[in-house]
């Protein structure tokens, strides 16, 4: 089992306003209410003793049954790699874990013709080995999509490259039911048979209702995904300033208020059933009309968000790694690292977004492997530093005493590979050593590996029977049986 990086405790509001943002959600969820497009979520909270107006389509949270949820949802719960005890994640706030991509996204970097085209399903087998291989991404969702394969399909077809080619967690889209119906037995083939699946879940599925206070029809597969032992991420994302309000406080009071009704809805649906908080701190851009990846309001909201997430000790996931950027340049590792390091130090449970460029219209491979390094310093920095006798090194010290080497010393051969990051892309080199390699920039170095992982790259060792019934799983999406 991997062990998340020890997650932070940075924080950029008080005990107190966490408290006052709490209050004013439970307010928002008993007025005005969360509107439902769909008869089962009325008759699921009406059943657990919310406030439900058939006429009105509305949903009102009274705070009792918010604290039940709160209590009943899972700490704690282990994310399996798939046959691959060495890739389980043991998701609760403490640990923070990296992850590749996000949702399918609609475009790929190509490195040769130095511009984005659309991708194929080639393109997401290399990619998914390429999560597979790099040894500090965590967690693998996709960094484009199959879009040679007809648009309906589509789906079906990137979690059939995902799960032949990784054995690392990932996230399932979570739509309507036969559309989540299809992509369980799918991932039902892929774990071997539905109990494995429920046993050793090895996805979570992520339902993402409409904001502002809406949850649509769309949202219903959560019930069969629940029900299937998949822990769900329930991820509002209301935009600060378009469908949400144009101050961080009101932004986070909405989106907590959005996430709680998820919690309360999964905790109905099955009590003790595992969900992951994904509340969406978006910011609309007044001059561009983008949604940003990157922006210091959107940062802070997360952070908040996190500190609200320890309140409930609900383990919770976000935005970290993706970028505004268009290429893999120096914009793209500032703003890489800027959300890496900011969710590490605050404790993000799942940071995502790994690879993603242009606001998550296209993903790099080049850009992956930039942030596979800057994970390794996020964790290192994460790690801390012990002090105790050893460490401090008094007897060293004194041993090498003025204008002393500490080379030599028995004490520095003990310590140095432990204490020190080395980097294994980036270029510790003297300005001559560079010149005669080639003079190279680091996004040509990250491609000279994408090149080398994937010359190796096959699809991963499926159990006996798998493949079979992987096949049939498919076959009955993609024809609707």
């Amino acid at each position: 089992m991997k062990i998340g990086a020890r997650g932070g405790s940075l924080t950029v509001i008080s005990a107190e306003d966490v408290e006052r943002i709490y209050r004013a959600s439970l307010d928002l969820l008993m007025n005005p209410g969360i509107f439902s497009e769909s008869d089962l979520f009325l008759d699921i909270f009406e059943k657990g003793g919310a406030v439900v107006n058939r006429n009105l389509r509305t949903i009102r949270v009274p705070q009792d049954l918010v604290e039940w949820a709160i209590q009943t949802a899972p700490k704690s719960f282990t994310l399996y790699g798939r046959n691959d005890p060495a890739m389980d994640l043991q998701i609760e706030l403490g640990h923070t874990y990296f992850g590749m991509g996000g949702t399918s996204e609609p475009m790929f970097w190509d490195y040769d013709l130095g511009k984005p085209r659309q991708p194929t399903k080639q393109d997401m087998i290399n990619n998914t080995r390429l999560g597979q291989a790099l040894p500090d991404i965590d967690f693998v969702q996709t960094l484009c999509m199959s879009g040679d394969q007809a648009t309906d399909m589509i789906f079906f077809h990137d979690f059939d490259a995902i799960f032949r080619n990784t054995t690392k967690p990932t996230v399932l889209n979570i739509l309507e039911r036969p559309f989540t119906q299809h992509l369980l037995e799918m991932a039902a083939a892929a774990s071997g048979g539905e109990n494995l699946l429920r046993q050793k879940p090895s996805m979570l599925g992520i339902a993402t209702p409409v904001s502002p206070l809406k949850i649509p029809i769309m949202n219903e597969g959560i019930i069969d995904a629940v029900n299937a032992g998949v822990p769900i991420l329930y991820s509002p994302g209301p935009l600060m300033g378009a469908t949400g309000p144009a101050t961080v406080a009101g932004l986070v009071a909405l989106t907590n208020a959005e996430v709680l009704f998820g919690v309360v809805l999964v905790q109905l649906i099955k009590q003790g059933a595992p969900v992951v908080l994904k509340p969406d701190t978006d910011v609309f851009d007044m001059k561009t009309t983008q949604v940003t990846y990157g922006s210091p309001e959107q940062n802070l909201g997360k952070i908040a968000m996190v500190q609200l997430a320890k309140r409930y000790r609900i383990p919770i996931y976000g935005l970290g790694g993706g970028v505004e950027a268009k290429i893999p340049d120096a914009e793209a590792a500032a703003e890489a690292m800027q959300t890496m390091l900011l969710d590490g130090l605050a404790g993000m449970t799942l940071c995502q977004s790994l690879g993603s460029m242009a606001f998550g219209m296209y993903g790099s491979a080049e850009m992956l492997v930039i942030c596979d390094e800057m994970v390794r310093i996020v964790k290192r920095i994460l790690s801390g530093f012990d002090v105790n006798a050893d460490t401090l090194s008094l007897d060293v010290i004194r041993a090498c005493g003025f204008g002393g080497n500490y080379l030599a010393q028995d004490h520095t051969r003990r310590h140095y590979r432990k204490e020190m990051y080395f980097p294994s892309l980036f270029q510790r080199q003297t300005i001559d050593e560079w010149l005669r390699a080639g003079s190279k920039n680091v996004h040509q170095v990250a491609h000279e590996k994408v090149l080398s992982i994937l010359e190796k790259g096959k699809p991963v060792e499926l159990p006996a029977g798998v493949d079979a019934e992987m096949e049939r799983a498919l076959h009955n999406a993609v024809t609707r049986k």
